[in-house]
């Protein structure tokens, strides 16, 4: 055994060839895996869970993942923060501080805010070329609840931020289809 191989195998790879031992622990180790996958799906239902909201927007052209989402997202007072790519596109927007919408004010709530992350990743080539991106949109939400001087917490997304958000996804999801252009031989 190599001392390339005797460290695939400490970090649980198995190549043609390997060791009982190193499968055996690869196993193991993924059935702990699962069960610690089980036990986080647990606590990701449990109430006071802060969700997580995201939609697949579909395909784009790297420039157009990167520029509709951002016209999409200035239409409604989003700033960037930061932005990446290519190889892999990343945006991110500032906390926009707002009020809060009627069943987040239900809850307590004397301020909102909120923030979008868009990330798209290389799928495919069109017939021209041109790769094209899966394109994924994620939201943040944090609550100021009543007190003074309460900090941001994270509580599960009422049904008004979602449709909220959603509005939002679905206007850089058609703004992003407008833009396709995948053809096929002539």
């Amino acid at each position: 055994m190599t001392t390339r191989q005797r460290g695939l195998e400490e970090r649980g790879a198995v190549w043609p060839g390997a060791s009982r031992g190193a499968c055996r622990w690869r196993r193991r180790r993924a059935g702990l895996g699962l069960a610690g996958l089980l036990l986080l799906a647990g606590c990701a239902s449990t109430e006071g869970a802060a969700p997580t909201q995201s939609w697949d927007l579909g395909l784009a052209t790297p420039g157009d993942a990167a520029q509709k989402s951002t016209e999409v997202l200035r239409n409604y007072r989003f700033e960037v923060e930061r932005s990446e790519g290519p190889p892999n596109i990343f945006i991110l927007t500032r906390w926009q501080q707002r009020t809060p919408l009627e069943d987040e004010a239900a809850l307590g709530a004397v301020l909102a805010q909120t923030r979008f992350i868009v990330e798209a990743r290389a799928r495919r080539r069109n017939p021209q070329g041109e790769d094209l991106f899966t394109v994924r949109l994620r939201v943040e939400n944090q609550l100021r609840l009543d007190g003074a001087m309460s900090d941001w917490v994270e509580q599960p997304h009422t049904s008004d931020f979602r449709a909220f958000a959603a509005e939002i996804a679905a206007e850089i999801r058609a703004s992003l289809q407008s833009g396709i252009r995948v053809t096929g031989p002539g």
